[in-house]
């Protein structure tokens, strides 16, 4: 069987077994295990797809259902990728079923993840004939495993260039902030001219030209009240940007660390 022939039949058994998981999980309520066991119960009797096929499918859903219940909040759309790289055939369709079944039921995909842990834990101490079977499925393993670290090699060598671009714009924001604060001292300065030319209207109240002079000083402030909803608004976007920029780098940087 040719690699593509492989991998649409592959991908077909995904496609099922992640509908079939779904459905189990959402529509009757039963534990990810269970429904894992039904799916591959009602798969195995479908004539289009090879046993083998619906297990090995069976064993990449449940490797990436592990994968999502170990990430940390906010960052699970950054897996998407990952998983689109493990299987290039996962699309947003079958993306939005993996969230759906994730956060049906936290507390039994964390039990689900522990299960699959304990399992593998143990694949050590079973019989001779399944450590052969291990073997063999480790060569694959050791085979895509090299795959990704070329991989990441690759990816690493672009984050580099990204962050090299990111140092470059930061650097700039501070060329943002100075035109900002010149910004803010030029309105500073407008209101506190216009405030003295209010007192100097005030004191000559009982003057025939008062209301005109007044009338001025209302047309004034309006367009001074606009400049300044104009100066918040701008205030506040560049306020999220920062904040936003400044959490994503704490993120990594603090990741990066954890690393060491």
């Amino acid at each position: 069987m040719s690699n593509k022939k492989n991998k649409s039949d592959l991908q077909k058994s995904y496609q099922a077994m992640v509908d079939n998981v779904e459905e189990f999980v959402i529509k009757e309520g039963k534990t990810l295990q269970q429904a894992f066991h039904a799916a591959e119960q009602k798969l195995n009797t479908a004539k289009d797809m090879s046993k083998e096929k619906i297990q090995q499918a069976s064993k990449e859903l449940q490797s990436n259902l592990r994968l999502l219940s170990e990430t940390a909040e906010g960052v699970g759309e950054a897996y998407k990728e990952r998983i689109k790289f493990d299987l290039a055939y996962v699309n947003n369709s079958i993306w939005s079923k993996l969230q759906t079944i994730a956060k049906s039921n936290t507390v039994d995909l964390m039990e689900f993840s522990r299960t699959l842990q304990d399992r593998a834990q143990k694949a050590v101490t079973e019989s001779h004939l399944a450590a052969h079977q291990e073997h063999t499925e480790w060569r694959s393993e050791n085979a895509l495993w090299q795959d990704e670290v070329d991989y990441w090699t690759k990816e690493n060598d672009q984050a580099l260039k990204k962050l090299n671009e990111i140092e470059a714009i930061i650097k700039q924001q501070n060329t943002l902030f100075n035109k900002h604060a010149n910004a803010i001292q030029t309105l500073i300065k407008k209101t506190e001219k216009h405030e003295e030319s209010m007192k100097n209207v005030e004191q000559d109240y009982s003057n025939e030209t008062f209301k005109t002079k007044d009338d001025k000083q209302v047309a004034k402030h309006q367009k001074e009240r606009q400049l300044h909803a104009e100066q918040s608004e701008s205030h506040y976007a560049l306020k999220t940007h920062h904040f936003k920029i400044m959490a994503m780098i704490n993120i990594l940087h603090k990741e990066l660390h954890k690393a060491d």
